[in-house]
């Protein structure tokens, strides 16, 4: 299966899924991100928000905040992924016409250099027991953390997807940055 193939089927397969099966497995991969070692030991977590038939993060997010963590989350411009720091009290952002949230251009960005060690809740559609992540195809994640990597942030790349998005074998290239670890609602796999 390429990668196309493979897109259009995990995207079937959560499709499938009803709003509430959706919310109760988020709520079980929320839980189990939370306790990993990981998890205790972040300054920050820098988290997706979620788009319609994705894993529910709110749950990770006011879990991370309860915890005196800093989040920061993506907003995508030029083609390009910044990753902003979002106010504990801040209202859920508004969506573009795709559903994506779209966090407030004032929010600082934030300095990874600075920011102590990272903890990534990585989206995807398919995930391998190997590291591999097949994302939506635009390329957004696999940049940014390969220049992160590159100049020494203190990462840990998570995975979080569903039972059903965890796959023998995720075509992959060079390009493609592999995860550290995977959490789905039943599985911790770390690398």
């Amino acid at each position: 299966m390429n990668k196309t193939e493979m897109r259009r089927a995990m995207q079937r397969r959560i499709e499938a899924m009803s709003s509430s099966e959706l919310a109760e497995r988020s709520a079980k991969v929320s839980r189990r991100l939370e306790e990993i070692a990981a998890w205790d030991e972040m300054d920050v977590l820098l988290s997706f928000l979620s788009m319609p038939h994705e894993i529910a993060t709110g749950g990770m997010i006011r879990a991370a905040f309860a915890g005196g963590k800093s989040v920061a989350v993506p907003r995508i411009e030029s083609d390009e992924i910044r990753f902003l720091v979002m106010p504990a009290d801040a209202p859920a952002p508004p969506r573009d016409r795709w559903g994506i949230p779209v966090p407030d251009a004032s929010w600082p960005e934030i300095d990874l250099a600075r920011a102590g060690r990272i903890l990534v809740a990585a989206p995807g559609l398919a995930f391998d027991r190997k590291g591999n992540r097949l994302g939506r195809g635009k390329g957004f994640y696999d940049r940014f953390l390969s220049l992160a990597r590159a100049d020494g942030a203190q990462c840990l790349v998570i995975g979080t997807c569903f039972d059903v998005q965890l796959v023998d074998d995720v075509p992959h290239t060079e390009q493609d940055q592999r995860v550290d670890g995977v959490v789905t609602e039943t599985e911790t796999l770390m690398f």
